[in-house]
C-alpha cells in the first residue's frame, strides 16, 4: 500500500489549456558537459526530449528551449504542455565501482565531489547540489513565476503525489512516480520553500 503525503485534488474543468502552469525540477544524472552533448547527439541531433533550463553546478544558468515553447521532456503531451523543466547539474545516486573504494555514477564514471548519504529509493549514496546552484535556482524560479504566471507554491519534497499533474506551482520529477531519484535526499527543499 502506498503512502500518499499531500493528496491534490481533481480539477473538475476539462478545458485544453496550453499555459504554463508548472515548473518541473529534476537534475541531469551527468555533468553537464555530457549532457549537453548527448542532447545535440541523440537520434542524430532530433532528440526533443530537452529542458529548458539547466543549472551547472557553478551557478550557470543556460536556456536549451524558450520557456512557453512545448517540449516532449516528460514524454506525455498532457503533462509537457503544461511545465518548464529546469535541470541541475548533479550525478544522482552513486554506488560503489567494483575492486574500488570509490564511487561511480551510473555510466561508471568515478565520482569525485561530496557525498550525501541517506537511504532512499533501495539507494544510499547520493551527488550533493551546491549554494552557487540553489541561488540559481531560486533566480530563476522567480523569474519564471513572475514572467509566465506561475503560483509560487512549492510541494516541498520528493515523494511521489498523487494528482500532481493538476497541481499549479513548482514540483519535482520525483513527485510524479516513485520510479523517478530527482531531486534526490540531497536537495535542501526548505531552501526553495523560502520563495
Amino acid at each position: 500500500m502506498k503512502k500518499e503525503l499531500l493528496n491534490i485534488e481533481k480539477e473538475t474543468s476539462h478545458t485544453k489549456n496550453s499555459c504554463k502552469t508548472q515548473i518541473m525540477i529534476g537534475h541531469t544524472s551527468r555533468n553537464i558537459e555530457d549532457y549537453l552533448k548527448s542532447l545535440k547527439i541523440r537520434h542524430n541531433g532530433k532528440y526533443d526530449r530537452q529542458p529548458h533550463f539547466i543549472i551547472s553546478k557553478d551557478g550557470l544558468i543556460v536556456e536549451t528551449l524558450k520557456p512557453k515553447k512545448e517540449s516532449n521532456f516528460f514524454g506525455f503531451k498532457e503533462i509537457d504542455s503544461k511545465i518548464v523543466s529546469v535541470l541541475l547539474e548533479n550525478e544522482g545516486w552513486l554506488k560503489p565501482k567494483k575492486d574500488n573504494p570509490r564511487l561511480c555514477d551510473w555510466l561508471g564514471n568515478i565520482y569525485k565531489g561530496e557525498v550525501f548519504e541517506k537511504k532512499w529509493r533501495n539507494k544510499f549514496f547520493w551527488s550533493t547540489y551546491t549554494d552557487k546552484q540553489m541561488e540559481s535556482l531560486v533566480s530563476l524560479l522567480n523569474n519564471l513565476c513572475v514572467d509566465l504566471n506561475i503560483n509560487k507554491e512549492f510541494i516541498g519534497h520528493n515523494v511521489r503525489v498523487e494528482g500532481v499533474e493538476k497541481f499549479k506551482g513548482i514540483v519535482t520529477r520525483s513527485n510524479y512516480s516513485e520510479y523517478f531519484t530527482d531531486l534526490s535526499p540531497a536537495f535542501n527543499f526548505e531552501r526553495i520553500k523560502e520563495l
